[in-house]
């Protein structure tokens, strides 16, 4: 068996994270923004603090929700995690925002600045980011999510790398693609809240 390290730790295999076919079925034009209903977002940074993306989730009924890019930033050096922090929060502001969705290992700088501000955030990594990344996937491969067929969330989408770790787990590796992915990570990072089971549940026992 070939085994490939990545980030000092064995892994299975590398393959792509998200199936191309499955997610340009998951296009639609006639997908509405509303700014007044209940809306996640989803922020993340590159390992090298290079670049980062933010990515917004609305539910659309019938147990649909869509995804889009609202915002990138790229700097040759490192970003300034303060001018991230304040785009992020025009934003927050400009929507119905529910949650700020962030991972401390990549994004804890500009998520501590919106936490004073009044703008709720919530860091999700190990087994939550796992679930997460499941999630959108689950929710691409089921035709549940929608998206704008923006040309860069599509290049990064498709340009994730699934990592396995462990027999059954399962990551989008960051390092482990071969360009910036930071906007399919946020894409799960919001898909975890936008998926998540209303009070009710959504399991039918018969």
């Amino acid at each position: 068996m070939v085994r490939t390290e990545v980030l000092c730790r064995w892994v299975n295999t590398i393959s792509s994270a998200i199936p191309s076919d499955k997610w340009s079925e998951c296009q639609s034009e006639a997908i509405e923004i509303n700014p007044e209903a209940p809306t996640w977002l989803g922020l993340d940074f590159s390992p090298d603090r290079r670049q980062a993306s933010l990515v917004m989730a609305q539910t659309l009924g019938d147990d649909q929700f869509f995804v889009k890019l609202l915002h990138t930033w790229s700097n040759p050096v490192a970003l300034d995690d303060r001018a991230v922090a304040n785009d992020v929060a025009t934003y927050a502001r400009k929507y119905f925002t529910q949650m700020v969705a962030y991972s401390r290992r990549t994004a804890a700088a500009a998520g501590a600045r919106l936490a004073p501000a009044g703008i709720p955030v919530d860091d999700i990594d190990g087994g939550r980011y796992a679930q997460a990344c499941d999630e959108l996937l689950g929710a691409v491969t089921s035709g549940r999510l929608k998206h704008f067929n923006q040309a860069d969330f599509t290049n990064q989408v498709l340009s994730a790398s699934r990592l396995r770790i462990g027999d059954s787990s399962w990551v989008i590796g960051r390092r482990a693609s071969a360009s910036n992915v930071t906007a399919c990570v946020a894409a799960a990072l919001a898909t975890h809240y936008a998926t998540r089971p209303s009070a009710e549940g959504d399991i039918i026992v018969i």
